[in-house]
């Protein structure tokens, strides 16, 4: 099957398609009838888990990714032997035919190694940038580090009887990516002297404070002249201009309480804080880079994960499917997540786990829920922000998806569990939650995307319990179509509306019986559907989904008005003043 595989792959390569294109285009081609597979099989398929027995779904692979019939059919015989090959008990090597796929005097291979090359490239790429960014901020810290030191120099200089410099802005990063690789270099060199210094600044600090406490008669501990914070500046020494009280001086030390200088303490001046300040998302970048710089594992992970779902529809999708498999809209009504027992919530985030393992083709673990880019990772799902790890997955990788119908959001994130992002209190089980600093630790794929939309959840209650006020099924789905117009119907809304296995019937009972009222119910399967809601500037709409709207015929004042033909007349879309005026039978072939 390897060469099967192998021709597969190549003939897809050449056309520039991958597997969600062809899976499209099979799709839309309808080559395949009712018996197109989901995508996630298609993938498995294409992989060569059984392969050999989709001889139907080969030849429809080839006939979409070859335009040319001659080299179809020449595709074609090959693989119908390469498969034929696979059953065969004693198989022969099949040499490929001249034109093929896998006979392109070597230039296959090479598009493939070229196609990786180019994988790695981009990867790299998105290593560089974010080494840029990151040496970027740590060159305007660095320069803004040096220019506090001056201060203080200047500060030390009032201190000895001299007059401070003038202070010398820091000049922002220059941000063309040409220089960024020397000033990276230059900023590490800028560090090391700003740490040599700030010890320098330091004994001179200390050498000011024994002369100044000399010719006060004091001690150099009576003086409050604070050294540099390393965790910031939060103290700016000075010394004191006005006149000392020496003889309350001399009584309080007569009464045994030592009495210190009061301190006067400046503020910094406000061009040094701005630049000294670090933002806590600039920190939160920081941490989360050097953090991918120490665990190559959680990079590669994260690279993988990022390369199989790059726009993050798949993982939408998967969130998605298993909600309507846990809420079981065809038997149990259900449309929100609320509705799920408590049961059932714990069950959803293993459907996920599963799905998301189907999706992408992911192994099996030893230890955890299976393998990517050669890792181990486990997935946590929670329906908000509240994930718990137990003892044994500390210091193991970690998928989190949080996911609320109520905001319509998902995120996919990654993480190194450690004792350290944990809370400290634990359940029953040993499972911790995680801590803020947790939290910010958790390296972002997708970060609130939206989830398909689903009309029953946000349609206004009374709306909604008009339409499920209604016995049968078919009157349900009538009243769905009537009340909630111009609002994308998905198969989950019909079978939590319909109850029924055959909901799409009950739609088309639904076309014709609303016709009498004005109201066309559009079908995004049917071309003409399809149409019908662009000439009428409606939202286009998604296979098998629907959307109904309220017509009226177009009256020559209505001339700005987009506008469909029904039996040769022009149609537009209902205002709320416009009397019902039924369809023409063209409307309901």
């Amino acid at each position: 099957m390897d060469a099967l595989v192998q021709l597969l792959r190549g003939v897809r390569t050449q056309a520039r398609l991958s597997v969600e294109d062809v899976h499209e285009l099979l799709k839309t081609g309808g080559q395949l009838g009712g018996r197109l597979p989901a995508r996630s099989t298609l993938y498995r398929k294409l992989s060569g888990i059984g392969l050999k027995n989709e001889r139907r779904l080969v030849e429809a692979v080839i006939g979409v990714c070859v335009s040319d019939q001659q080299r179809v059919d020449a595709l074609t015989e090959q693989a119908v032997a390469l498969l034929q090959q696979a059953w065969s008990k004693d198989p022969e090597p099949v040499s490929p035919r001249h034109g093929s796929a896998v006979d392109d005097h070597g230039s296959m291979p090479e598009l493939i190694r070229v196609q990786r090359e180019l994988i790695d490239l981009h990867a790299r790429l998105a290593t560089a940038v974010q080494a840029a960014a990151e040496a970027e901020r740590e060159a305007a810290r660095s320069r803004a580090l040096v220019t506090t030191l001056l201060v203080l120099g200047a500060v030390e200089a009032t201190a000895a009887g001299g007059t401070p410099p003038p202070p010398v802005p820091s000049t922002p990063p220059d941000a063309e990516l040409s220089r960024l690789r020397d000033l990276l270099a230059s900023t590490k060199a800028e560090r090391d002297e700003a740490q040599q210094t700030a010890r320098a600044v330091q004994r001179r600090l200390a050498e000011a404070e024994k002369l100044i406490a000399s010719h006060a008669g004091g001690s150099a501990d009576s003086l409050d002249l604070a050294a540099p914070d390393p965790a910031g500046l939060r103290e700016w020494p000075t010394t004191r201009t006005d006149p000392v009280d020496r003889t309350a001086r001399a009584d309080a030390a007569s009464q045994g309480a030592a009495r210190a200088v009061p301190n006067t303490v400046a503020a910094p001046p406000k061009w040094v804080a701005q630049q000294w300040e670090v933002s806590p998302s600039e920190r939160q970048a920081r941490d989360q880079f050097r953090a991918l710089q120490k665990d190559s594992a959680l990079a590669e992970v994260l690279a993988e994960m990022l390369r199989l779902d790059p726009a993050g529809s798949r993982m939408r999708s998967v969130i998605d499917g298993a909600a309507q498999h846990m809420l079981d809209p065809t038997h149990t009504g259900r449309y929100l997540w609320s509705q799920l027992t408590k049961t059932e919530k714990t069950a959803f985030g293993t459907t996920v786990a599963h799905r998301m393992q189907r999706e992408f083709s992911l192994a099996n673990g030893q230890l955890l829920d299976f393998s990517v880019a050669g890792h181990e990772v486990d997935v946590k799902f929670a329906l908000g922000n509240n994930w718990t790890f137990p003892p044994e997955l500390q210091g193991g990788l970690c998928l989190v998806v949080r996911a609320d119908d109520r905001t319509g959001l998902w995120s996919l994130g990654l993480l190194r569990v450690t004792p350290d992002l944990m809370l400290t209190g634990s359940n029953r089980d040993g499972k911790r939650g995680l801590s803020a600093q947790g939290r910010a630790a958790i390296h972002w794929i997708h970060d609130d995307l939206p989830l398909p939309e689903h009309a029953l959840r946000r349609l206004p209650a009374a709306v909604l319990d008009q339409i499920l006020a209604q016995q049968s099924g078919q009157a349900r789905t009538d009243e769905l179509f009537l009340h909630a117009q111009l609002t994308t119907i998905t198969p989950a809304d019909l079978s939590a509306v319909t109850m029924q296995a055959d909901g799409a019937k009950r739609v088309r009972d639904a076309r014709r019986r609303l016709a009498g009222q004005g109201v066309l119910v559009l079908n995004g399967i049917r071309p003409r559907d399809a149409e019908w809601a662009s000439g009428l500037d409606l939202p286009a709409l998604a296979r098998h989904t629907w959307m109904s709207v309220r017509l009226a015929p177009a009256l020559p004042q209505h001339d700005d008005s987009p506008t469909i033909m029904l039996d040769g007349t022009p149609w537009r879309v209902a205002g709320p003043d416009d009397p019902e005026t039924p369809l023409p039978d063209a409307a309901l072939t």
